[in-house]
């Protein structure tokens, strides 16, 4: 058997990130640009979730899962920004057991009984992200991106999309989004929420369309549907698709949590001392905490304390413009 059969059968071995598991950039990720919708009129886009067969013709996971802590600390802008943790599972894998310093030093503050010190702990938040490659199939406000592959960044409202099609919530049987013979598109419907304090983009009118198809691949008369015989891609057409999968500029392998350099390790350390006024061990030690990463989850829509946060707030779909 071929080393990337799969590609065209069953690839449920590559959805393990639905467990509950703890001008386009140039990076190659596809982001929704609110700016050239009429206003109140939502962004609207077609894009299709796609498998990720890598390089060496082997099938990677179909999304990489990503936890990231953002320092706003506006006094400090030099500490602000993403700090990877080190609980993410690839950087587990590598370091068993990695605390995570952010972390820790939320769940201090926040136990610490002192009203400014969780006041102060609102200046780290946290967001899980999911990355998947996608075809734009139709971006009337981004033409120029359609027929490209791109990777998409999205959060649990998305995820959990597709959960529920893999799970057969919405039509009564499952469904692998990602599946090259019989899998859905995806209609991104995207509006943007205006607080009076700040503005964000809300996905929850996004859907997968009704019907299951076959990828779309360019041809001399734009994107076509790839032909099927007996629900199957012929296999004198694999070839071509496999070609068009490999037709990207960025690896989704770019997108893996990094563990915590040392210059972000001595960042974290002045992080903690301007927020208490001395040293995250310390400070820890000091509140008896024994925090976990599952402590740091303040749920599916929020980016602040689960005491402070708003309802009405996705920051959970948030754009990290700079990863």
């Amino acid at each position: 058997m071929e080393k990337n059969d799969d590609l065209f059968g069953n690839l449920d071995s590559t959805m393990s990130f639905l467990s509950d598991k703890k001008e386009q950039a140039k990076d190659g990720i596809y982001r929704v640009d609110l700016t050239k919708t009429e206003k109140g009129k939502p962004y609207r886009s077609v894009i299709r979730f796609l498998p990720n067969l890598k390089k060496d013709g082997t099938l990677g996971e179909a999304a990489i899962e990503k936890v990231a802590h953002y320092v706003d600390i506006k006094q400090l802008p030099e500490l602000c920004g993403y700090y990877d943790s080190p609980k993410n599972p690839s950087i587990q894998k590598m370091n068993p057991g990695a605390k995570c310093p952010l972390t820790e030093l939320y769940y201090s503050m926040q136990n610490s009984k002192n009203a400014q010190l969780v006041e102060k702990s609102k200046m780290l938040k946290y967001s899980k992200k999911y990355f998947s490659y996608i075809l734009v199939v139709d971006d009337a406000q981004q033409p120029h991106l359609n027929g490209k592959i791109l990777i998409f960044q999205y959060g649990k409202t998305i995820k959990d999309k597709i959960t529920a099609e893999k799970n057969g919530e919405i039509s009564g049987e499952s469904v692998n989004v990602f599946n090259l013979e019989a899998g859905k598109d995806f209609v991104l419907l995207v509006k943007q929420i205006d607080t009076g304090d700040e503005k964000y983009p809300d996905y929850k009118m996004s859907s997968f369309k009704p019907e299951r198809s076959s990828i779309m691949i360019p041809t001399s008369n734009g994107l076509k549907n790839v032909p099927l015989e007996d629900g199957k891609i012929a296999e004198k057409l694999k070839g071509k698709v496999k070609e068009f999968l490999l037709d990207r500029d960025t690896e989704l392998e770019a997108y893996e949590p990094k563990p915590l350099t040392e210059e972000q390790q001595g960042k974290i350390t002045q992080i903690g001392a301007y927020l208490t006024g001395k040293t995250i061990a310390t400070f820890v030690q000091a509140n008896n905490n024994k925090a976990e990463s599952s402590d740091f989850d303040f749920g599916v829509d929020a980016a602040e304390p689960t005491s402070n946060k708003k309802p009405v707030q996705n920051v959970d779909d948030f754009d990290f413009d700079d990863l």
